[in-house]
């Protein structure tokens, strides 16, 4: 993953371009004017992220010279706002050889066409042109690309273009992102399976972790850290029920997680505890619940069951909505309308009710050789949701599908299931037709929940990340 925190304001490069073709037949104060366009046009970038904004480009050269400011800067996203029409050559100068996300916006100064409308204020007023004229070399050359037109004076306008660049830098960011499997998936799951190469369809790199690595970096974790960790979580949480040995042990595998994901640069990924990873290792033997929620937590979320896909998942649906639960769908009540969602005791806490406890229960459910792990429990709070699951799937844009189910939490109430619960409603209508499209746009048995609605932003990623959003 790129080294720009996840949370930091987009850097945004600013090319606005200016053709001197037409300065005989223009007022004087033709270019003034423009160069001033141009600076409401760097305000108006500026709510959405830092502007870095190299001046008009107004020759081939210039695009040449802003393409090195562009590349010095670092910016993670061009935005493409013309001040008048002018040779597309120009702005494609100016983003040649730059692997960062392009937007087109046309930010129209008029809110109507007035009856009586000149040659010069048509000129002047040229956007448009300038627009249309710099999407066509995009799409001849298969650039991908997101094109905004609106009116530079409007609030709606202004949310949408940052919400763009907010979704083209988060992609960005992504690109080269490494994703580690500490264990294969379950023998015959096949719907959670990724290979490297489909994997590397996403941009991204798949580390494999071995048994070896996580047995040492169990061993390695020191006991002031462990006890620190273990005593982090009992005043944070309701752990009356978890022995110190069961806890303790719980810590320092959570330790040895983070230290694995930290040494390999991990911006995500999956564990498999149901194998010889974890619950059959006689060096670790037990479940990773504790340690894939504090992963999870901490922005480095983390699968189960060697389900790589929902690990993916996990990441996008952190990095836009702030947090992500690792789920399963157990049922339909047909009568309330609404899925019930569960798992064994992963969690992201900052998904949890904060008017309800969290509690750390003995994961007794999935014991290991050296007895049992640690789950976590809690309810969800009601309101907007969004239901995600990812999947490589033949024949979708890029080898992949993000299946996106929007609607809400409307109750949690099953405290008997030792894991984080949520009674789910679809938006798209009843419960049963619902989840019928979402098994058939290709989703797997593991989902991810996040707050809020993020379809827009969802496919507005996947035009550079390269997958394919399926809503439902």
């Amino acid at each position: 993953m790129s080294s720009t925190p996840l949370h930091r304001p987009p850097r945004i490069g600013q090319l606005s371009v200016y053709f001197g073709l037409f300065d005989e037949a223009m007022p004087p104060e033709f270019r003034q004017d423009r160069e001033a366009l141009a600076r409401r046009f760097t305000e108006f970038l500026s709510a959405g992220g830092d502007v870095v904004y190299p001046g008009l480009v107004d020759s081939e050269e210039a695009g040449r010279r802003a393409n090195e400011v562009f590349a010095t800067e670092q910016v993670e996203v061009v935005v493409f706002v013309p001040s008048m029409a002018a040779p597309p050559s120009y702005g494609w100068e100016a983003i040649s050889g730059l692997d960062v996300p392009v937007i087109s916006v046309a930010a129209q100064e008029l809110n109507s066409i007035p009856d009586v409308y000149t040659t010069e204020e048509g000129t002047q007023r040229s956007t448009l042109v300038g627009l249309v004229m710099f999407t066509n070399v995009m799409a001849r050359e298969g650039r991908p690309m997101v094109t905004l037109v609106g009116r530079l004076e409007s609030e709606e306008f202004a949310a949408e273009v940052t919400g763009t660049v907010r979704a083209a830098a988060l992609a960005n960011r992504f690109q080269g992102s490494r994703v580690g499997a500490i264990g294969a998936p379950i023998r015959g799951y096949l719907d959670v399976e990724a290979t490297p190469e489909e994997v590397a369809r996403l941009g991204l790199e798949m580390v494999s972790v071995s048994r070896e690595e996580l047995n040492s970096a169990f061993a390695g974790a020191s006991e002031e850290s462990i006890q620190e960790l273990a005593e982090s979580l009992r005043g944070r949480f309701e752990t009356d029920k978890v022995p110190d040995g069961t806890l303790q042990r719980s810590a320092r595998l959570a330790l040895a997680i983070q230290d694995i994901c930290e040494r390999n640069d991990l911006a995500g990924g999956t564990v498999n505890c149901h194998g010889d990873m974890f619950r059959w290792n006689p060096e670790v033997g037990i479940t990773a619940c504790l340690g894939v929620t504090c992963l999870t937590e901490s922005g480095t979320p983390i699968s189960c069951t060697g389900d790589l896909p929902a690990g993916i998942a996990l990441v996008i649906g952190k990095t836009v909505a702030g947090g992500s639960l690792y789920c399963e769908v157990y049922g339909v009540d047909f009568e309330g309308d609404w899925v019930l969602l569960a798992n064994g005791g992963e969690s992201d806490v900052s998904m949890a009710d904060p008017t309800r406890p969290i509690t750390l229960l003995p994961e007794d459910h999935y014991m290991g050789v050296r007895g049992a792990g640690t789950a976590i429990v809690f309810s969800l709070p009601t309101g907007p949701a969004t239901l995600l699951s990812m999947s490589p799937i033949a024949g979708a844009e890029g080898g992949w599908a993000l299946v996106v189910g929007e609607g809400e939490i409307i109750g949690s109430k099953h405290e008997s299931i030792e894991g984080p619960n949520g009674m789910f409603r679809f938006s798209s209508g009843p419960a049963p037709q619902a989840f019928q499209r979402f098994c058939n746009a290709g989703a797997t048995h593991h989902s991810v929940l996040t707050p809020g609605h993020h379809l827009r932003t969802l496919e507005l990623m996947s035009q550079w990340m390269g997958f394919e959003v399926r809503a439902v």
